[in-house]
């Protein structure tokens, strides 16, 4: 599970006022601020500063999904198995050292924070502060000067990160993105029969396929005729037949070239009968040769996955410029990392 980019973590004042429920971990006497979690570059990252991040996730996350989360094991990137413990531990480093990697080119961008953004941090950083129990400031070493850092460090990086994406113009056109509606009352010339296994029909079962798609296309057109094309599926026993929304490519992967170009020859509301595809026999109508909410859906979709690739070459440019050797396993101080614990450790037997 990957958590998505969100700047400002900590900013959610709901979110931290509840955070009294703690990460486990059993060094509530150390001087968390002396701690190094990584390094970035010449900058020294310290426990308590991610204790801050570390709460918040997990209030968040326990609010959402139940304190039984962190156990669950999941698939990483590279394909190996991780608790979600583990792995949102990984992702809160990597967004502390995105914060710290963007907030090191305020200059650069000509980002500074307003006197009204640096009143309102340190109010939000009083109410945090004033949210924890004196036995987590006991745990965590985090006071009202780190909270302060950490709230301006988030809001500068996301100011930063917003000129990063202006200056991107990451744009996917409507035709790009162009998501196609139709209804496939579909004829299968093949069963199945094993799991997996399909076999064609006979000639002559393939024949009466054709001439009962033949007569369904007649009926369905003909106007004194009350069937649909849905309610043919049921009469003529289609269950596989549905509607489809799909790319002009997915429509050529799915159907072949000259099948799709038919598709996208119809207009809104007109059929296509009765075709053959590897896969049987189809008629089909087209219900909308541009579906706007789907294809706004795409548009969106496809956008974040440009702006994510887009700021990820970005981030690591200015990453190397910080640190070009710079690496989790080289780093990360594994023992401290280890600290942070979202489940309770089980009691040891006497």
């Amino acid at each position: 599970m990957q958590r998505l980019k969100k700047w400002g973590l900590i900013l959610s004042l709901a979110a931290v006022l509840a955070v009294s429920s703690g990460c486990q971990n059993d060094i509530s006497t150390e001087a968390t601020e002396k701690v190094e979690v990584f390094t970035i570059g010449d900058e020294s990252v310290y426990l308590n500063e991610v204790w801050i991040y570390a709460k918040t996730v997990q209030q968040e996350y326990e609010q959402n999904y139940g304190t039984g989360i962190w156990t669950i094991e999941l698939q990483n990137e590279s394909g190996e198995t991780q608790t979600v413990e583990t792995i949102t531990k990984e992702d809160i480093i990597e967004e502390i050292l995105q914060v710290k990697v963007l907030a090191a080119k305020a200059d650069s961008y000509g980002v500074a924070l307003s006197q009204d953004e640096t009143t309102q941090i340190q109010q939000q950083a009083e109410a945090f502060i004033n949210g924890l129990t004196d036995a987590d400031k006991a745990e965590t070493g985090v006071d009202l000067e780190l909270a302060i850092q950490v709230y301006e460090e988030n809001a500068v990086a996301g100011k930063v990160y917003d000129r990063i994406m202006q200056e991107g113009h990451v744009e996917v056109s409507d035709e790009q993105c162009r998501q196609t509606k139709i209804y496939d009352l579909y004829f299968p010339t093949y069963v199945e029969q094993n799991e997996g296994d399909f076999a064609a029909v006979s000639d002559e079962e393939k024949e009466a396929l054709y001439q009962q798609a033949t007569e369904a296309y007649q009926r369905i057109t003909d106007t004194e005729d009350t069937l649909n094309i849905e309610t043919a599926a049921y009469e003529y026993g289609c269950t596989n037949s549905d509607f489809y929304t799909m790319s002009y490519q997915e429509y050529v992967d799915q159907y072949g070239q000259e099948l799709a170009d038919q598709i996208y020859a119809l207009k809104d509301g007109e059929y296509l009968g009765v075709v053959e595809s590897q896969y049987g026999y189809h008629i089909m109508q087209m219900v909308a040769i541009t579906d706007a909410e789907a294809t706004q859906d795409k548009k969106e979709e496809m956008e974040a996955e440009l702006q994510k690739e887009y700021f990820t070459q970005i981030f690591q440019e200015y990453l190397k410029e910080m640190d070009s050797s710079w690496k989790f396993s080289k780093n990360v101080n594994e023992d401290a990392w280890n600290l942070i614990q979202f489940t309770p450790e089980a009691p040891t037997q006497e």
